[in-house]
């Protein structure tokens, strides 16, 4: 499963595609949050639609708080941001 990046930033906005899977090679837009816990919550935009919100638990795995992405694209969408996040 390949991932393919694409790194804009735009007022805290960025962008990932997942090469396949749920989303083929559609572009999702991913807003950062900042928590008062210190860990961000990821919300996940196709187009203009709220479709998910990550976060990533201290052990390094990648949860859904919200949405109805399938297990795997919640891991590889995880695996876009975290590599986008070491790139900043």
């Amino acid at each position: 499963m390949k991932t393919k990046l694409i790194m804009e930033k735009s007022d805290e906005l960025f962008e990932v595609r997942l090469a396949d899977g749920q989303f083929g090679d559609r572009p999702l837009t991913i807003r950062p949050e900042q928590t008062t816990d210190g860990v961000p919550i990821y919300h996940c935009y196709t187009k203009e639609t709220s479709i998910s919100q990550l976060r990533q638990e201290t052990s390094g795995e990648w949860t859904q708080l919200w949405g109805d992405l399938q297990p795997d694209t919640v891991q590889r969408l995880g695996e876009a941001i975290a590599h986008y996040n070491q790139g900043e």
